[in-house]
């Protein structure tokens, strides 16, 4: 399957990334407020990738502070009244080039949820967000942040993938009874467009410094490894998410499903297949949306390479996590 890769050139294994100050994000003007930007990853493994590559020191963006607030590692709620109803962590953020300044909060769908219920049902993560809708005002910019397969044959494992079209497919018929019945109107089946500004894309792949950067920062899955490491970040890229799997239905034939759908509404470049990205995005309709996606495995091939593999797991998502700490910066600036 021929695939778009405008980073063919750009692989990092041996380009030393530059040396950035432990500087504090520059403070906001009297005249402008930050932003509010909220990020949200899926399930508590991917929340620890992403914190784990934030909270490196050796790995800084002179743009993006350190965390603060910080409420990680947190324990996993065991009813509603042990839910935390905070971010993971604020982080202070400058744009890459203007004045403009952000608070990036850090959110995870599995700290929201009592363990009582299912937490891979799409109601149950739609429910869950109203704590992150009603934490602030409307943000200026979301960020899904999650794994998922990369359909291909060709390995892309360690991988990150950053888009921000969505497709959502409602897999509900695609297994048992036992399912839920969450739906987006106006939106399941089709391709719907991101608000981010195509200068977001535009202004990363020509900035070739960030891409070896975070190129060359990525790490080795132990499984399956991509031949070459990299963020694969394109306008025109689509993330699938396929809500209401019935329990117990595995991932392979829901994908392969949702892929031909996709693909007969007018996808090509698909860089994501997962189950929340397009959840997250109806939250905020009319905002600014980009995915960064970790990439432990292939599509097909999540139980050979990426089920309960603790190394696999962790190793892609922080690599998704570098790829979201640099490209944060221009998101901040496209979208001021």
């Amino acid at each position: 399957m021929q695939r778009r890769n405008f980073l063919g050139l750009l692989g990092a294994a041996i380009i030393a990334p530059p040396n950035v100050s432990f500087a504090q994000a520059p403070p906001s003007s009297a005249a402008t407020k930050p932003l509010r930007i909220v990020v949200i990853a899926n399930t508590y493994y991917e929340g620890d990738g992403l914190m784990t590559a934030l909270c490196n020191r050796m790995v800084r963006n002179a743009k993006i502070d350190v965390p603060r607030d910080t409420m990680w590692p947190r324990k996993a709620p065991q009813t509603d009244a042990d839910i935390i109803r905070r971010p993971r962590c604020l982080i202070d953020a400058a744009a890459q080039n203007g004045n403009a300044t952000a608070v990036i909060e850090i959110w995870c769908l599995d700290d929201l949820m009592a363990a009582n219920i299912s937490h891979g049902a799409t109601d149950n993560k739609a429910k869950c967000m109203r704590i992150v809708t009603e934490y602030g005002s409307a943000p200026a910019g979301v960020v899904a942040f999650g794994t998922a397969a990369y359909p291909d044959d060709l390995s892309y494992n360690g991988c990150a993938t950053i888009g921000g079209t969505i497709f959502i497919r409602d897999a509900a018929n695609d297994g048992g009874p036992i399912h839920s019945n969450w739906t987006w109107p106006g939106n399941m089946g089709v391709l719907v467009p991101s608000k981010t500004p195509p200068a977001f894309f535009a202004n990363v792949l020509a900035d070739p410094q960030t891409m070896l950067t975070i190129n060359s920062q990525m790490l080795t899955v132990p499984v399956n490894p991509a031949s070459k490491l990299r963020l694969v970040i394109a306008p025109d890229a689509i993330a699938i998410s396929s809500v209401n799997i019935p329990k117990d239905t595995e991932f392979a034939p829901v994908d392969l499903k949702a892929i031909a759908a996709a693909k007969a509404a007018g996808a090509i470049n698909i860089t994501s297949v997962e189950t929340t990205h397009g959840v997250i995005r109806a939250q905020w309709p009319d905002v600014p949306f980009i995915y960064v996606t970790a990439i432990p495995n292939r599509v097909g091939h999540f139980q050979d390479e990426a089920r309960n593999n603790y190394p696999q797991e962790l190793v892609s998502t922080h690599n998704a996590g570098i790829a979201l700490k640099h490209v944060i910066p221009h998101f901040l600036e496209a979208i001021a």
